[in-house]
């Protein structure tokens, strides 16, 4: 009797492991099916976008046509009388520039919103719309459009300037009615054209970046609840990613055809054996653009341009402003402020597109990499044995995308904390800062989502030659699972049918 005891012992516990583990995995193959059929549309329309936005990514303004969004400047007489505050305040920046008709100082302060001051007049605050719709035409024209522009309002939360900088206080939109059905936003206090789109370039936003960001205004306008639902629904794409690998490799067999499975099943377990590692690399590396619990937060303090810029007081900017009135130069189109630890240079685009570089006094001064460096090391920025490094290319770190384009050469630096900043060679303009956080993001979210980690793959013949085919293969994973889903949802659908028939 003991024996049959210890037989039953020993094979009943084999066949309770068995049968564990067979509920185990069917667990497993029913969390990844449902969970499929609720997540395949969603991840075959990220797939899908994402090969649009190889080529169509989200609009932004023609840089030649916000250049000549500004006139010629026509300076005041003298210096209005301005407020008061404005001499004990310090700012980070200023410039000057033409909105319409009217010339502006825009005044940058170390923390706050910007000011605008009408150098006719003296007032601050916003200028007229009226004045902003010029700048918004000369833009158009610049690229070869027509058209009046028709003032549409102020916006905030428009679906085109959800992520532009600015947008707090508000800017002008206009539209034209032109063949290419141009829609211009314009700062009212620097007149900048700070968005454009086109008919074109919006159609293929709506079909590319807005289902890949999951970016419609009813939702990116509230940030933290965008970022919750972005998390959670790529945080369930990995979690399906993972079953459906794990369920992928338990299924393999070792001979052609390598699995078990017929048509839409086949192609389904077959591209997800060979493509789902790619798939989960770019659902986690799309969580975590999220940065879910700061992981990949970069520090506000670190990246501040007035970390090299430093601030000067109002009273130095007037002086300065008074100066250039008294000189009145006849072809300056724009001035922007160049500060490098407190010291005040002028960076000034004439009218013939050449810029200069002025110190306060507006002497020419070229910009030599050992006086930067003199100056960030009695700022602190730098230690002695630091240098900058000129760069006429791309590095690592700075280098242009689709959706931002750098301008070359700069000076390359590193902190005492290992920021990296890029000054513009010729202005000493801040271009870029990028603390260790970016830079680790730089290599573990950003080079593994976008799949450029080397200056070759951002030559559009690789794109079409390699991420391309590798983004077709995700899809085929994602678009064969929406027919399996079809099917098996029809099948669902026809048993229950069948059982209310039996019952009635």
């Amino acid at each position: 009797m003991t024996g049959f005891r210890g037989i039953y012992r020993h094979y009943g516990a084999q066949y309770d492991s068995h049968m564990t583990k067979k509920a185990v995995l069917r667990m497993l193959y029913l969390v990844h099916r449902w969970l499929g059929i609720s997540l395949c549309l969603l991840m075959s329309s990220w797939c899908a976008s994402g090969l649009v936005m190889l080529w169509h990514t989200w609009p932004r303004p023609d840089e030649n046509g916000q250049q000549h969004a500004h006139s010629v400047l026509v300076w005041p007489d003298h210096v209005p009388v301005l407020p008061a505050s404005v001499y004990t305040m310090r700012f980070q920046s200023f410039r000057i520039g033409m909105i319409g008709q009217v010339p502006v100082l825009t005044l940058y302060p170390q923390g706050g919103a910007a000011t605008a001051i009408n150098l006719r007049t003296g007032q601050t605050g916003a200028i007229n719309v009226l004045e902003s719709g010029i700048n918004a035409g000369r833009y158009v024209e610049a690229l070869g459009g027509q058209g009046a522009p028709q003032f549409d309002g102020l916006t905030t939360d428009d679906q085109w300037v959800l992520n532009t900088h600015g947008r707090a206080e508000g800017f002008a939109r206009f539209r034209f009615q032109n063949a290419a059905r141009n829609v211009v936003y314009v700062s009212r206090f620097t007149g900048d054209v700070v968005q454009a789109t086109t008919e074109q370039s919006r159609f293929w936003a709506w079909i590319g970046a807005i289902p890949h960001w999951l970016y419609p205004a009813v939702l990116r306008k509230h940030p933290l609840m965008w970022q919750q639902v972005v998390i959670v629904l790529s945080g369930a794409g990995v979690f399906l990613t993972v079953t459906g690998l794990w369920v992928g490799v338990l299924r393999l067999r070792g001979a052609w055809p390598f699995s078990p499975y017929k048509r839409w099943h086949f192609v389904h377990h077959v591209s997800g054996t060979v493509f789902g590692i790619l798939a989960l690399v770019w659902i986690t590396t799309g969580l975590l653009t999220m940065n879910p619990a700061g992981a990949f937060q970069s520090d506000p303090k670190k990246i501040e341009p007035v970390r090299i810029t430093g601030a000067v007081l109002g009273q130095d900017i007037v002086s300065v402003l008074r100066q250039i009135i008294e000189t009145a130069p006849p072809d300056w189109r724009d001035v922007h402020s160049v500060f490098v630890g407190g010291k005040i240079f002028l960076s000034v685009m004439k009218a013939d597109g050449h810029g200069m570089r002025l110190d306060k006094a507006l002497q020419p001064t070229a910009l030599t990499p050992t006086n930067i460096e003199r100056d960030l090391q009695d700022f602190g920025l730098m230690s002695p044995p630091q240098k900058l490094i000129f760069l006429p290319e791309a590095d690592a770190y700075y280098f242009s995308k689709d959706t931002s384009t750098r301008h070359f050469p700069v000076l390359r630096g590193i902190a005492h904390d290992g920021t990296y900043f890029y000054l513009n060679a010729a202005t000493g303009q801040v271009e870029a800062l990028i603390d260790r956080s970016g830079q680790r993001s730089r290599w573990f979210v950003y080079g593994l989502h976008d799949m450029d980690f080397w200056v070759w793959l951002r030559h559009p013949l690789a794109r079409w030659s390699v991420v391309a085919p590798l983004l077709c293969g995700v899809l085929a994973i994602f678009l064969s699972a929406i027919m399996i889903s079809v099917h098996r949802l029809r099948r669902h659908r026809q048993s229950s049918a069948v059982r209310k028939v039996k019952q009635g």
